[in-house]
């Protein structure tokens, strides 16, 4: 793992302003000083997430998550500290000296054994269609326009008959147990067969380009599915792949936007246009993780699912999980064809024409529930309008939400914009989640977080610190407050956002945030209330010390014993009343 010293983090956190850094992920929103978005890592519905251009740091008040640029990077994109500055480095535009050197990841050898018989697979099926045997799939490929080029770069293929891949795979010693477990066969009374047999081969991988399983179409004409996917394995979960995710990554953040389409055809299909960042979920349907990726990717996504019923219904769908999460667009495909049927029958031209043309969400949907609401039916036309003003009322931008709440008037006769504005805000039924901010609730807390609140903003405050009091009693503060006593050894001031790479623990990371968010810090060095905060803190614990001596000497039956621990708290007692005095001067 590359090596990067303080002075080289600092600087690369310096020039990274983490809302820019932050919107390269997530939709944000100004709001005053700050910024807010739906907090990524929880399931968020309203922005609880708040970013400080000012502090440049971020924090979840529902789930707790928080910390600065590289903490927010390491954390959405799943990887090293080190590896997070170099990708903060990489979206600010700033070349390293040193390129990252990322240690091989730990291998699960048995996930290692399903992706070679998924790339042997590969291997032999994309042989097997340049053989003669092949030559009826390669004609269907080249009647499809796919030419082969495009052929080598998705390594497609054909599984032929007679259980050929099996007995490749057991030849090139694949055990039965590891071809079945990875889908490319499957066992039956009569033996062992391949699952793709007489099928045009289109192979899949996950996110990092590991081989994981096939997308296959038929080629004869008969009963069987069109199209079959591997069945879930252990390496291959639908839900959690993207097709094309691995290729498709560079070109789409050279381009700032990426292509979501059906299927793995329709992948095909932008490809013979010159697009090369397209996306396919395996299936109509989308899950949380295949939202996590595409928002890894940081740019606009463009829907373009198929123009019929069942490609507009997925849309809804999409969208209705996608809004807040992602920036999203959609393609108004008003002709009722996938991608390649347009190429088919208006020619390519005509592909890049209407992938050109694309609508909002509140613009999909006021066409898209027409064909869910009958307008002349006054209960559902309300229920219509009710929908849509739903939606228009989570705009963030003004301008969009009164000219949509026109429109809306104009084609339903309802002013939705007077009700909406009107309406109590609801109490959701829904328990909300607990806050992780907790502010002090004893004297003891109170007077900890003082004191490193102050310590926070003057070196001079830790000084006084460090020679008044020297530890804290909360395990957690006490090494917050070492952590700052050893930073401001080498520096006069403490920058938040650099000091939080200096931590290690998760707990005192969470806490320095408790506290640079605490509501009654101070904004500027008060040594008054510092050493009030020290003294009752002496006195916060003497009181402590006392009512145990107190309990402990319930419990003695010797006087002796008594009175040696009644004149033990007679000496704190003495002591916390001179504290008191002080406090008095």
């Amino acid at each position: 793992m590359s090596r990067l010293n303080e002075q080289e983090i600092n600087e690369i956190r310096s020039k990274a302003n983490i809302v820019e850094v932050i919107s390269h992920y997530l939709p944000i929103t100004r709001k005053g000083k700050s910024y807010s978005a739906i907090c990524p890592f929880h399931d968020d519905h309203d922005p609880s997430m708040s970013i400080s251009e000012d502090k440049q740091i971020f924090k979840c008040f529902v789930c707790g998550s928080g910390g600065n640029v590289f903490s927010f990077v390491q954390k959405y994109e799943q990887i090293s500290f080190v590896e997070a500055v170099y990708k903060v480095a990489e979206i600010i535009g700033m070349v390293m000296e040193r390129p990252l050197e990322v240690k091989a990841p730990v291998l699960d050898p048995h996930a290692a054994a399903l992706h070679k018989v998924c790339k042997d697979a590969i291997e032999y099926t994309h042989y097997e269609l340049q053989t003669p045997d092949g030559d009826q799939v390669k004609r269907y490929l080249y009647q499809r326009g796919i030419d082969d080029a495009m052929i080598e770069r998705f390594a497609l293929g054909f599984n032929p008959p007679n259980d050929a891949l099996y007995r490749f795979l057991h030849a090139k010693k694949h055990s039965d147990e590891h071809i079945i477990e990875a889908g490319m066969a499957r066992m039956n009374p009569q033996g062992i067969n391949d699952v793709f047999s007489q099928r045009m081969m289109i192979p899949i991988h996950n996110e990092n380009g590991e081989p994981v399983g096939f997308t296959a179409r038929r080629l004869l004409d008969n009963e069987e599915a069109k199209y079959i996917n591997t069945q879930e394995t252990y390496i291959y979960h639908k839900g959690d792949l993207i097709f094309n995710y691995h290729r498709a990554r560079s070109e789409a953040r050279k381009a700032k936007c990426v292509y979501l389409v059906e299927g793995a055809m329709d992948v095909l299909a932008l490809e013979k246009v010159g697009i090369h960042h397209a996306v396919a979920m395996l299936g109509t349907a989308c899950t949380k993780e295949q939202l996590r990726l595409l928002g890894k990717l940081g740019v606009d996504v463009i829907v373009c699912y198929d123009g019929d019923t069942a490609g507009k219904n997925a849309t809804y769908k999409f969208g209705k999980l996608a809004k807040g999460k992602l920036a999203f667009t959609i393609v108004d495909n008003r002709t009722g064809l996938d991608p390649d049927e347009i190429i088919d029958a208006y020619g390519k031209d005509e592909l890049h024409k209407t992938l050109h043309k694309t609508i909002s969400w509140i613009d999909f949907l006021f066409d898209y529930l027409l064909n869910r609401y009958d307008l002349e039916n006054y209960s559902q036309k309300k229920e219509y309008a009710l929908e849509l003003a739903a939606e228009i009322t989570e705009l963030k931008d003004d301008f969009e939400k009164n000219n949509y709440y026109i429109r809306l008037r104009e084609c339903t006769g309802f002013d939705m914009s007077v009700q909406k504005e009107k309406a109590p805000q609801k109490v959701s039924d829904k328990r909300r989640e607990p806050t992780y901010l907790v502010y002090p609730k004893s004297g003891i807390q109170a007077a900890e977080y003082e004191i490193l609140s102050q310590m926070l903003i003057a070196r001079s405050a830790s000084i006084l610190f460090r020679d008044e009091l020297g530890s804290l009693k909360d395990a957690t503060s006490n090494a917050l407050a070492m952590h700052m006593i050893d930073y401001y050894r080498t520096h006069t001031t403490i920058e938040i956002a650099d000091f939080l790479n200096t931590i290690q623990e998760e707990s005192v990371k969470k806490l320095l945030l408790e506290i640079v968010d605490w509501e009654l810090a101070s904004e500027t060095v008060n040594l008054e209330a510092l050493h009030e905060a020290i003294i009752k803190l002496k006195v916060c614990l003497l009181d402590e010390k006392i009512a145990s001596l107190i309990q402990k000497a319930g419990a003695l039956n010797d006087p002796i014993q008594k009175a040696k621990v009644a004149d033990e708290r007679i000496q704190l007692i003495r002591k916390r009343n001179e504290l008191f005095m002080k406090r008095e001067e």
